[in-house]
């Protein structure tokens, strides 16, 4: 499938532009032919570009999820989320957890062109896309989320298909905390530890939730304990799993999650998509895929993290804290 940029190339023909007005448009004559930036085209069908701006401007669910735009088997899907401000402050007490980060870019490693855009989070530290796509054909993206001084982090693949996905989330940790705690907490633990000559250069991390779990959800902890991490392919060439404990913070000694459910692997070799599950008796869960390549590197990726509700949410529905 070619995969088009949203430009003017898509300019409505003039039976197109009466088509607009018959549809509510007005006279099609404002900017009939143009997309907002954050609206991406993803199919090779021709379609009014001015009818789909102005059902995206009106709201108009039923309409972009009809499959249907123009008479063409197109949907119009809407994307959203938040990036979470997650570590500790310079005395060690946790963020608070409603915290947002604004102005981070937000782009799609599996199109990179989505990068020459201007998508960012806004006051509020949400984010908003639209994607124009064939009815019936998912679409499978990982996020990147990259802002000047922090560190740039990618999510797991997460399959678009013809519904709305607006509760996507990511935990971007502070890049403060990451540079003076985590990271050297990292490379110390792993050196006692049987890895000498330990430098970080990646970290993989999933949360193991219960059935609720979300960024958007106040109830902690979310993490289901006793769960064991599955992973494919496996290898010697990198570290893991090592589970978060009760204070959140990576420990060798913990062989199944903890109430927190965080997981990490360290120093993950690229070019490789990586499956990751859980295993606990009476409780099933997802797999999460994560694509680790050389155009991460490049771009400056150190972290992938899968947050929830896109994360390793079990069907566990336990309340908070309990097993």
């Amino acid at each position: 499938m070619k995969i088009r940029r949203p430009t003017n190339s898509f300019l409505a023909s003039a039976a197109a532009v009466v088509v607009a007005t018959a549809m509510g448009c007005g006279d099609g004559s404002s900017d009939a032919g143009a997309l907002d930036e954050n609206v991406l085209v993803f199919t090779e069908q021709d379609f009014s570009p001015g009818v789909v701006q102005q059902i995206i401007d009106d709201d108009d669910t039923d309409a972009r999820l009809s499959g249907s735009v123009l008479g063409k088997a197109v949907t119009i899907v809407k994307l959203s989320g938040k990036t979470n401000h997650f570590g500790r402050d310079e005395n060690l007490e946790y963020l608070d957890y409603h915290a947002t980060v604004p102005d981070t870019k937000v782009w799609i490693a599996e199109h990179p062109w989505t990068r020459d855009l201007d998508v960012r989070t806004d006051e509020t530290g949400w984010w908003t896309l639209y994607v124009v796509k064939d009815a019936g054909v998912d679409l499978d993206f990982s996020f990147v989320y990259e802002k000047e001084g922090w560190v740039t982090t990618k999510t797991n693949v997460i399959t678009i298909a013809d519904v709305d996905d607006t509760d996507l989330a990511i935990q971007y940790i502070d890049p403060f905390f990451f540079e003076t705690a985590m990271r050297p907490f990292v490379e110390g633990m792993m050196r006692t530890n049987g890895y000498p000559d330990f430098l970080f250069e990646n970290a993989m991390v999933v949360t193991v939730g219960k059935s609720w779990g979300s960024i958007h959800d106040d109830r902690l902890p979310h993490g289901d304990p006793g769960a064991v991490m599955t992973l494919s392919p496996d290898s010697e060439d990198f570290i893991g799993p090592i589970y978060f404990d009760e204070d959140v913070v990576p420990n060798v000694e913990w062989t199944s999650t903890s109430v927190d459910g965080g997981v990490t692997w360290l120093n993950m070799p690229l070019n490789e998509t990586y499956r990751v599950s859980a295993k606990k008796e009476g409780v099933r869960y997802p797999t999460v895929s994560f694509r680790l390549d050389e155009a991460d590197r490049a771009a400056g990726v150190q972290l992938y993290i899968a947050s929830p509700p896109d994360s390793l949410e079990g069907d566990n529905d336990s309340p908070p804290g309990e097993y």
